[in-house]
Formats: C-alpha cells, sequence, structure tokens
C-alpha cells in the first residue's frame, strides 16, 4: 500500500504540471475534414469550416468561414448573422468539428490532461495554461510547438521558496486524426534530492471525450524501480460547460485514483476530483484545482 500511495503520489506530481481538455471514444462522430484545395491563399483557414473564434474584446462566437482576406474573416453565424472580424482583432481562432459545432461546443483546449494525469495530446503552440491545486500548489504549462510542452510546478509554503520544484516536459505525436502517442517525464527536486518518473502514453479522442493508457516507472538515485505504474482514464463532455473524468492508477496489487467532473469556460476552469483506493475505506475529496488558459490560437497566413 505504500508502494502504491508513493508512485501515485509521483505521478499526481507529473500530471498536475502536465493538462484541461478531451478525445473521441469509438463510433463518436468523426470531424469533418474538407480538401486541401479548400485552404485560402497562403493560410490554413479552411473555406467551410466552423471556427470558434475568440476576439480581444472578449467576444466568443461560433461560426463557419466564408470568406478570407488577408485583413479579415466573414463568418456565418447561427445567432448574429454575418459576422465580419479584422485579423488584428483575434484572439483565437481554433477549428473545431462537425459534432461540436451541431452541439454548440466552444474550444475549451485541446484535451491535453484528465487531473493529474497527461493525456498524449499535446498543448498547441502558443497555447498555455496556469493552475492552483489544492491551494498549495501552483503550475504552469507552455506548448512550444503543437507536438512539445513543457511545465513546472511549485508549492506555495512559507519557507520553502524555490528549494522544491518540478519539471514536465511532454512530448507528442498524432498517429491519426483521433490517436496520439506520446511520452513525457517528471522531475521533482527538493532540497538538492532529485527523483521522477518517465512515463510514455496512448490517447484515443478528441479534445471532448477520450480514453488514455500510460505506464511510467520511478527513477531516484541512479536506479529505476522494476514495478511500473499503470494509468487508464477517461473524460467524456456531457454538455457545453461541463465534463466526467476519470484516472485510475494500478501500482502492483493497488488500485486507486480520482473520480470527479471538470466546468470550463473558453478561458478558465475548475475540478473537483474525489479519490478511491484499495483499503482507503471510502471515498475523499482530493483534488481541488482552477486553471486559466492564456496564448493566442490563430492559423498563420
Amino acid at each position: 500500500m505504500r508502494l502504491f500511495l508513493l508512485s501515485v503520489g509521483c505521478w499526481m506530481v507529473i500530471a498536475g504540471s502536465a493538462w484541461a481538455q478531451q478525445p473521441a471514444l469509438p463510433g463518436a462522430p468523426q470531424p469533418t475534414t474538407l480538401p486541401t484545395s479548400a485552404l485560402i491563399g497562403p493560410g490554413t483557414e479552411v473555406i467551410g469550416q466552423t471556427y470558434s473564434v475568440e476576439l480581444r474584446s472578449g467576444t466568443s462566437f461560433l461560426g463557419t468561414l466564408r470568406a478570407a482576406t488577408s485583413l479579415d474573416l466573414t463568418f456565418d453565424t447561427k445567432d448574429l448573422g454575418v459576422v465580419t472580424v479584422q485579423r488584428a482583432n483575434l484572439r483565437q481562432l481554433v477549428p473545431i468539428s462537425a459534432e461540436q459545432a451541431r452541439r454548440g461546443y466552444d474550444d475549451v483546449g485541446n484535451g491535453t490532461r484528465l487531473f493529474f494525469a497527461p493525456t498524449a495530446r499535446n498543448l498547441r503552440r502558443g497555447e498555455g495554461y496556469v493552475q492552483d491545486i489544492d491551494v498549495y500548489l501552483v503550475g504552469a504549462n507552455y506548448g512550444i510547438t503543437n507536438n512539445i510542452s513543457v511545465g513546472v510546478l511549485v508549492p506555495i509554503i512559507p519557507g520553502l521558496g524555490l528549494n522544491v520544484f518540478a519539471v514536465t516536459p511532454k512530448v507528442s505525436v498524432p498517429v491519426t486524426e483521433k490517436f496520439s502517442v506520446g511520452a513525457g517525464l517528471l522531475y521533482a527536486n527538493a532540497f538538492g534530492y532529485g527523483a521522477g518518473i518517465g512515463y510514455g502514453v496512448a490517447t484515443y479522442g478528441t479534445a471532448d471525450t477520450n480514453l488514455t493508457a500510460g505506464l511510467g516507472y520511478a527513477f531516484a538515485r541512479g536506479e529505476t524501480s522494476s514495478t511500473p505504474v499503470v494509468v487508464l482514464g477517461g473524460a467524456v463532455r456531457v454538455s457545453r460547460r461541463f465534463f466526467l473524468i476519470d484516472e485510475t492508477y494500478i501500482v502492483g496489487q493497488g488500485i486507486g485514483g480520482l473520480l470527479g467532473a471538470r466546468v470550463a469556460a473558453a478561458r478558465a476552469s475548475g475540478s473537483l476530483g474525489l479519490l478511491y483506493a484499495t483499503d482507503l475505506g471510502g471515498i475523499y475529496p482530493a483534488y481541488l484545482e482552477f486553471a486559466y488558459r492564456f496564448g493566442k490560437v490563430v492559423p498563420k497566413r
């Protein structure tokens, strides 16, 4: 039981700094893929594609792109009619799937994590988030490219300063539209003592609904544990703002994890997870998080 809790604790630190949002289960509607010939000039916008649009003013809407120039974009929207926006006023422009458009779901992230556990989906280039976990842990992650991200996690406990910290780089590669693989590392240092976990992970789904499986090995003082940490989890978006999430850890004969929910808007989200484990004797609140996404996600011309 002690080995189980230690291994799970290390894995949780990994993902806490590594992240809100979730891929699609088998049988879910496939996103619409438009032909390359529909690309507008040298840019990456696609005529006929539906986008989640966010302006610098804070206004956001869903719209289908009908025209694009070097200065502005024109969308058909359900409630606002035809809307033309200047590129200079764009804060974020993210393509969404046909299923998201049908349900009226805007973009709330790329499904990069469950609670603590990372998925094989990555932050997009220029996108990041900051988070506060259980009050005393503060983290940040940033997408260096569409395939590489890096994160940090530090406790905000008086007297510790920067003597305790963790870094969490991750590399992700999309194999197909809905299947991605990735690998990452948690390295934590406390008062000169270093330890961590190296892991591999695979995710099937979309940013809204996904299944993830991962395998990690802890290391410290030049030695690697012979007992792996297996992670199984998933997330389901059940409404515009509400997700159900589970992540289960298996270490030897021990099983435990977090079960709960996330409420997510375009930039901000809040999560609550209940801890369960072998011989724990109940289910207890253990994970409370607030996160804020930042950055500009706009196709380049």
